[in-house]
């Protein structure tokens, strides 16, 4: 096994971090904008800080 294979080149590493950013802005934008979106993950997944 190449370890050299496991590393990201900084090529890789860019577009992933640029995916995650986008994912993570378009979602924030959607749930600004769609209140129900907002209500239905609220409602599925709890209020943030709230885990015991």
């Amino acid at each position: 096994m190449n370890i050299k294979a496991l590393i990201p080149t900084p090529t890789e590493f860019g577009r992933e971090a640029l995916i995650l950013i986008g994912g993570a802005l378009i979602a924030a934008f959607l749930m600004r904008q769609l209140p129900s979106v907002k209500a239905y993950i609220r409602e599925a997944w709890g209020e943030p800080g709230a885990h015991t």
